[in-house]
């Protein structure tokens, strides 16, 4: 995947140093390109010069908050698909609300949690990648269909190819979309709402897994006998970020026990404690 040869640009913006701070040192243990600004005309001043992946977002900021600076982007066509993600102390429904409302794909409550800031990013970083890789190949078979371009092999060959390929991307995309639709529920019902929507998304999530990853679960089986049923949908789980907090509830047990479990596959896919396991999934070669 992208990820090991792509070194993403994030855009982080918030008006106290120290915040900038130490979520820029959480996120360099993944190599991204780190780049802030301390209010939100000099993050607009930034955006205009740089073709960032993802911007970190502080709502509460003197002068220009966060909600005005969203509104500049998501109004400007070269910036409006950039995701971001906004930085608040308060967990505030309202805010939350009003955030995704005004375009945010996340949210992230200081002080930071490093695991769920890595787990946020990684995987609005991939769903940009899958986004960015479904326009390169509409574009493709576009150019295909008029006659500009048939690339190696036959036309048919290569349409045939790159049809299966968005038809993948295609399957990621809208998982991901209708879990984004979830969470922005959950932030606004009730909550025998919020428990019903979450059983909802666990169905969705579970029926992504169980179709998207036949082929995976088998040939990793193949690499790693050891692994048990219950192995391989964890580790399909790790493949597309999922938070522990959010693996526990799909699976029914307690994030200290998601630890523990991930501990074990870590020494059955002879990992050493420094490599990431959803890295090592998602580049997984089958």
């Amino acid at each position: 995947m992208e990820s090991q040869v792509t070194k993403y640009k994030i855009l982080i913006v918030d008006d106290i140093p120290e915040n900038i701070e130490l979520a820029a040192n959480i996120l360099s243990t993944k190599n991204y390109n780190i780049t802030f600004a301390t209010s939100g005309a000099a993050a607009l001043r930034k955006v205009a010069s740089i073709d960032f992946d993802m911007i970190l977002l502080d709502v509460m900021m003197p002068e220009m908050d966060g909600f005005e600076v969203i509104t500049h982007l998501k109004s400007n066509p070269a910036t409006r698909n950039i995701p971001v993600i906004f930085l608040t102390a308060k967990a505030e429904a309202e805010n939350i609300v009003k955030g995704f409302e005004l375009g945010a794909v996340d949210y992230v409550t200081k002080p930071f949690n490093a695991e769920v800031l890595l787990a946020r990013v990684n995987t609005h970083i991939g769903i940009k990648a899958s986004l960015d890789e479904k326009a390169e190949i509409e574009s493709r078979l576009n150019e295909i269909s008029d006659g500009r371009q048939t690339g190696n092999g036959t036309k048919e060959g290569v349409v045939n190819e790159l049809e299966e390929k968005k038809k993948k991307l295609d399957e990621v995309t809208l998982f991901y979309d209708l879990r984004s639709q979830l969470d922005k529920l959950i932030v606004e019902k009730n909550p025998m709402a919020r428990m019903e929507i979450k059983r909802v998304k666990e169905m969705i999530s579970n029926m992504f897994i169980d179709k998207s990853n036949r082929e995976f679960h088998r040939k990793l089986k193949q690499q790693y006998p050891k692994l048990t049923f219950d192995d391989l949908r964890l580790c399909s789980y790790l493949k597309q970020r999922f938070l522990n907090v959010e693996i526990a509830e799909f699976l029914e047990t307690s994030p200290e026990a998601i630890y523990t479990r991930k501990s074990r596959l870590r020494q059955k896919l002879n990992l050493t404690k420094d490599q990431d396991i959803s890295e090592f999934l998602i580049n997984f070669n089958f």
